[in-house]
């Protein structure tokens, strides 16, 4: 194996692997926007026409040319029929919303605000504001060339309705990573209530969702004793683009997840973090491969996908980094240790974070009940003070 070794700090451990995802990037391909949600872009997007592409009307009521009394023409409404002769002055028509306004017509009256006297229209005033158009101007939301959403954008159902009203039917997007994950150690049980001296498996039924969320594609898990061939057969898969292995990680003589990366010739980006929990984590490569190795440790694990992991996805789909927000503390936080500390937080009624109870590396309880992560300084913080936040991908 050839090392790399870099002992990074926790912001230095993010940005490493947002880096070595973008540089696995998988290609982009075409796909239509009824497959697009929640995918990335991989290409910029731009408007290919006006929106709106004529003046609408923005109310149902009249089209009025000059000032009144009018006398009334025949109804515009919506559709693909465009009023031919223009309106002139004293002149108004019944206008429904979203069609098309006459040409020569100076505004919209909408309905609560005219009323019929003898036949002919008068303005019964608008309350609050003098003469509003009420239209809905030609290219007042996008113009053709106009860009919509860069690359490495995330489509959102909302972005998906401006890409379809812009006229677009498809958009380019990166396709989407390959993840497994293998579950080391031989005291890890998959089902039923463990045995002393034995695990529950919890990674198999949760981390492959939390892939999903992040935008991969996880539909494979298994387990691995503490043997070192076997681990190097669970890490030696070529048919993924990013392998997850949970524990193994530390140094005793039933971690082989160092042994194994080095016979397979991978190479280090990323060996320990200065954070707590999750300071034996490791980032590997390979051709074809990135190797995010977890510690075994339940929230450990699931904290170190959250900090570390999410920017490696990121980087995969081509994504920006995503940022660590900020939360003001309710309670002082200790932590006199190197790095930072990880600790799950919930939001009190005043809006502050406070530490929820019932977590430590092998305890998931108060992370299950969390609203996002503290990155707590070496240092600790006080109550009041503002520190970086993580949102949490469930």
């Amino acid at each position: 194996m050839t090392a790399r070794l870099v002992r990074p700090s926790w912001t230095e451990a993010r940005e490493a692997a947002h880096a070595a995802g973008l540089a696995a990037r998988r290609p982009a391909e075409v796909v239509p926007l009824r497959a697009a949600a929640a995918r990335t872009l991989g290409a910029d997007v731009r408007s290919l026409t006006r929106v709106p592409g004529f003046d609408a009307s923005a109310m149902d009521g009249w089209a009025v040319a000059g000032d009144g009394p009018w006398t009334l023409g025949d109804p515009v409404v919506a559709g693909p029929v465009v009023p031919s002769a223009p309106l002139r002055a004293g002149q108004a028509r019944p206008i429904t919303t979203g069609a098309v306004v006459p040409v020569g017509a100076d505004r919209v009256l909408r309905s609560e605000s005219g009323r019929l006297e003898a036949g002919r229209l008068v303005d019964g005033g608008d309350p609050g504001r003098r003469h509003p158009r009420h239209v809905r101007l030609a290219g007042e939301e996008a113009e053709p060339g106009d860009l919509l959403f860069a690359a490495g954008t995330t489509l959102t159902p909302p972005r998906l309705a401006v890409a379809a009203v812009c006229g677009l039917d498809e958009v380019t997007v990166v396709r989407q990573p390959r993840a497994a994950l293998a579950v080391l150690g031989d005291e890890v049980t998959g089902s039923g209530i463990p045995a002393a001296g034995t695990v529950r498996d919890v990674f198999s039924p949760s981390v492959p969702d939390i892939l999903r969320s992040l935008g991969a594609v996880c539909d494979s898990a298994a387990r691995a004793p503490d043997d070192l061939d076997e681990t190097v057969e669970a890490l030696g898969r070529s048919d993924v683009d990013l392998l997850i292995t949970t524990g193994g990680t530390a140094h005793s003589s039933t971690d082989h997840v160092r042994a194994a990366l080095d016979r397979l010739g991978a190479e280090l980006v990323v060996e320990g973090v200065a954070m707590r929990p999750g300071q034996p984590l490791l980032l590997a490569r390979r051709p074809g491969i990135l190797h995010l190795c977890l510690p075994g440790n339940p929230m450990a694990a699931l904290t170190c996908l959250v900090a570390i992991g999410v920017p490696l996805v990121d980087g995969l789909l081509g994504r920006p980094q995503t940022r660590p927000g900020s939360v003001s503390l309710a309670v002082d936080v200790e932590h006199p240790r190197p790095g930072v500390l990880l600790q799950a937080y919930r939001l009190d009624d005043e809006g502050l974070a406070r530490p929820v109870a019932r977590q430590s590396s092998a305890m998931l309880r108060g992370l299950a009940e969390a609203d996002g992560l503290l990155v707590v300084p070496q240092g600790g913080a006080r109550r009041g003070d503002p520190v970086r936040s993580l949102a949490l991908p469930w």
